[in-house]
């Protein structure tokens, strides 16, 4: 129960410490609870500042501070497990209004923690490759696949995955079209990758997650007179697949 009521402190909102946070002579130690505090809040926003290189690179130092600090205070970890801390990071830029100016930031931050997702994801062997090319067509576009565990889609209508990579080098870039991009992140073996989506896509892996079979996804990009990326959109999907079914029977292929 402690533990609780010492957490809900930390709060800035609240300006007292515990009343059982003591000093020797038995009085409430203000201070030390403050010096807590500020140790917590600080680990937080260099947490915020490890995991988001690219949103941090793209504002400068101080800039970044501020805003980390803004969401610690308002999103304490709800777990010990500080790797997933910032799950509501991107979310909080859209309407942190300092970052008006950067609209694409909060996308970029959501790419930055799909990475972290997929590269902490469960371990799971994708398909086998020679048993697809084996399999008959018609009997392919049959099956529902299930995706990998890792897999992460991050869509913007900004050029967010050209930002990020421009971003994460030293070299000189050109300059960037301003368009809308989609991003695949995933882990299929012990590297996270990242590959930009065709127009159309993002939608169609959405229909594969939600148990559509691949037909199902294909007639969706030739009515949406997206087919002439749909070689490519099956090729990254069967290469991000986990499993695959028929008739919602799953099925692994090894």
């Amino acid at each position: 129960m402690w533990q609780s009521n010492f957490a809900e402190h930390l709060a800035p909102s609240i300006t007292q410490a515990p009343v059982f946070v003591q000093n020797p002579r038995g009085e409430v130690s203000e201070r030390r609870f403050q010096v807590y505090r500020n140790n917590v809040y600080s680990s937080l926003v260099n947490n915020l500042k490890d995991g988001y290189p690219v949103v941090f690179k793209l504002v400068g130092e101080a800039f970044f501070k501020g805003m980390a600090s803004g969401f610690a205070a308002r999103h304490l970890p709800t777990s010990p497990v500080m790797t997933f801390y910032g799950e509501a990071f991107g979310a909080f830029i859209d309407q942190f209004k300092p970052a008006a100016g950067v609209p694409f930031l909060g996308d970029v931050a959501r790419l930055e923690y799909a990475r972290r997702i997929a590269l902490h994801a469960a371990d799971v062997r994708p398909l086998n490759p020679r048993l697809i090319h084996e399999m008959p067509v018609d009997e392919l576009l049959d099956r529902s696949l299930i995706l990998h565990p890792s897999v992460q889609v991050v869509e913007s209508p900004y050029p967010i995955y050209s930002i990020w990579l421009a971003n994460m080098s030293d070299e000189p870039v050109g300059r960037l079209t301003d368009c809308a991009e989609s991003v695949l992140v995933r882990r299929l073996a012990d590297q996270v990758e990242e590959v930009e989506l065709p127009p159309g896509g993002s939608h169609f892996l959405k229909l594969v997650q939600l148990g559509h079979t691949l037909k199902d996804a294909s007639m969706w990009m030739v009515d949406a007179g997206r087919e002439a990326h749909l070689e490519k959109i099956m090729k990254i999907c069967l290469e991000s697949a986990g499993s695959m079914r028929l008739n919602s029977s799953p099925e692994r292929l090894m």
